[in-house]
């Protein structure tokens, strides 16, 4: 998975499957500044609700609904 696969999913409802086994499913966001329009999320992370994670965590990305 790179970052503009990864980008090319934001703002669309997703399914992220992690390294770890975890998952995240939502819509996909990003985070290009610490302000308050990203509420106050870490710069240059990817999030679904309250999920923070960078591109090498994600094993796979599933558009649309969960299984």
């Amino acid at each position: 998975m790179t970052k503009s696969e990864l980008m090319s999913y934001v703002g669309k409802k997703v399914c992220v499957y992690f390294k770890d086994e975890g998952k995240a499913c939502g819509i996909l966001g990003y985070a290009d500044e610490f302000s308050p329009k990203y509420d106050w999320r870490k710069p240059n992370y990817f999030f679904v609700g309250n999920t923070l994670f960078k591109v090498s965590y994600v094993r796979k990305i599933k558009e649309g609904e969960d299984e």
